[in-house]
Formats: structure tokens, C-alpha cells, sequence
């Protein structure tokens, strides 16, 4: 078994940076979008069966997240999913579990 070492631990965004992602300026939507926020880590950590983001892809994972935030506040009825570019962007790092 290999040795694990975690560095840091915090948010993958803020609030601030998703908003200017979706090109929202009010707080209107803010609990929503907050809430988007936090499904979006939780699927793109899912659909690599991992708990934590791997050292050095933050930014991959950051970008994936912020494409699954875009669909979910676009597309409020619910999509199909991932997005196909977000799960490009992470496909490298899905651990399949058989």
C-alpha cells in the first residue's frame, strides 16, 4: 500500500469565482448556485470513485466542477449527467472500481 499525503484541504471555488463563471452580478441565486456548487464537486469526485482531488489537478477538477455548475444553473430541469467536456477533463483520473 502506497503512502498518502495530503498538503491542504479547502474549497475547490468560491462563490465569487462561480458567480463570474455564470456571468451573474446579483445574490438572487446565490443558496442555489451554492448549492450547484456543492453537487458539482460531490459528481465529478463520484464519477472518479475518489474522495479527494488529486494534488496537482486542481485546476482540471476546478474546471470540470465549474462546467457541471454551468449545466445545472442553465439547464435547471436536470441534464444527462456530466457534461462530456467535464468528464474528458477528469476521465484520466476515474478509478473504476469492479
Amino acid at each position: 500500500m502506497s503512502d498518502v499525503v495530503i498538503t491542504e484541504v479547502g474549497p475547490l471555488y468560491t462563490l465569487d469565482e462561480v458567480k463570474s463563471h455564470l456571468h451573474v452580478d446579483s445574490s438572487d441565486d446565490d443558496v442555489t448556485i451554492q448549492a450547484y456548487m456543492d453537487a458539482a464537486e460531490k459528481s465529478v469526485l463520484q464519477y472518479c470513485n475518489i474522495a479527494l482531488v488529486p494534488l496537482g489537478a486542481e485546476s482540471v477538477f476546478k474546471v470540470a466542477a465549474l462546467m457541471v455548475v454551468s449545466d445545472l444553473y442553465e439547464n435547471r430541469s436536470g441534464g444527462e449527467g456530466l457534461p462530456k467536456a467535464a468528464q474528458l477533463l477528469i476521465n484520466p483520473y476515474r478509478w473504476l472500481r469492479v
